[in-house]
């Protein structure tokens, strides 16, 4: 019996899925910040995006390039390759949520977000 196994294509079109859905949760989850955020709500989606792409793109681009490269090169399926580059996908996805601009935009969102929460303590 054959497993299930998405194409490159497939999988790549499901996490996109994945992150879209993930984004609107995340936005309709923090409506009450909207208001609380310097540039309301389109701002607040400014920066929700501006931090998502920053910090997922550069792991996205290493596993499914390494993903599109198993395909052409199936002999290296079960190379260590694989496994060090899910570790640095994962180190490049930390040190992008460092750089500067994503920062500020994670820190505008906290300030919305708790100043949500002292004006709703009043």
């Amino acid at each position: 019996m054959q497993g299930f196994q998405l194409q490159t294509w497939q999988t790549f079109l499901l996490v996109l899925v994945f992150l879209a859905v993930a984004l609107g949760l995340r936005l309709w989850l923090a409506k009450a910040a909207w208001g609380y955020h310097p540039g309301g709500m389109k701002g607040y989606l400014q920066d929700l995006v501006l931090e998502t792409v920053i910090s997922y793109a550069p792991m996205l681009l290493i596993i499914f390039g390494v993903r599109i490269y198993i395909d052409v090169n199936p002999q290296y399926g079960q190379s260590p390759m694989v496994f060090a580059s899910i570790a640095v996908a994962v180190v490049s996805m930390m040190v992008a949520r460092r750089i500067p601009l994503v920062k500020a935009a994670s820190a505008r969102m906290m300030k919305a977000r708790n100043d949500r929460w002292e004006a709703y303590k009043q």
